[in-house]
């Protein structure tokens, strides 16, 4: 009889450990596959934040090209204007005589032997009268020149200022995108 308590003992054991096998065999592969589901669903989660942050960079950087590129074209643009060139009009309309200028000289047409000492002394005041008055056209003409060319680079200095605000700009909104 007292085997039979050792082998009902042991028989009991053995049942307790398959029975304590089966459970958690059955309990690990629903907790494997209830593991496996939350994986599968944060993977699908994450792709989705990362596909929605790489759709915002790609916008992003499409608008800060464009950014750049219009302030680079608008620095152009300004950059090669064609300038009015008042300097070339103020020497054509002395020329056509739509322009006049003070002083005009006046060279009468007498022939070269028919004229006495006073009026050759008069004609050589005459022609330095005229050569003061081209003196002072080619003064006027260099003067307005200088001022095209410092109104030129006025505008040049003006588009390089406009030019760097649009970056700073850009850059400004790249350093702190969407207002944060």
């Amino acid at each position: 009889m007292g085997e039979i308590k050792v082998y009902a003992a042991l028989g009991l054991v053995l049942a307790l450990l398959v029975g304590g096998w089966y459970y958690g065999h059955c309990r690990y592969d629903a907790g494997a596959a209830s593991v496996r589901a939350q994986w599968d669903a944060a993977k699908v989660a994450q792709s989705a934040v990362v596909a929605g942050a790489q759709a915002d960079n790609a916008a992003q950087s499409t608008t800060w090209i464009n950014q750049f590129a219009a302030a680079g074209a608008a620095y152009e643009a300004t950059t090669h204007a064609q300038a009015p060139a008042v300097a070339d009009s103020v020497a054509a309309g002395v020329r056509d005589g739509t322009v006049r200028l003070r002083g005009e000289g006046e060279c009468p047409a007498v022939r070269a032997g028919a004229v006495s000492a006073a009026t050759a002394r008069s004609r050589a005041a005459d022609a330095a009268a005229t050569q003061a008055l081209v003196d002072r056209v080619q003064a006027a003409v260099a003067a307005v020149r200088a001022g095209d060319e410092a109104d030129a680079r006025e505008r040049q200095l003006d588009a390089q200022v406009v030019g760097l605000q649009e970056i700073l700009s850009a850059e400004r909104s790249i350093q702190s995108p969407k207002g944060k």
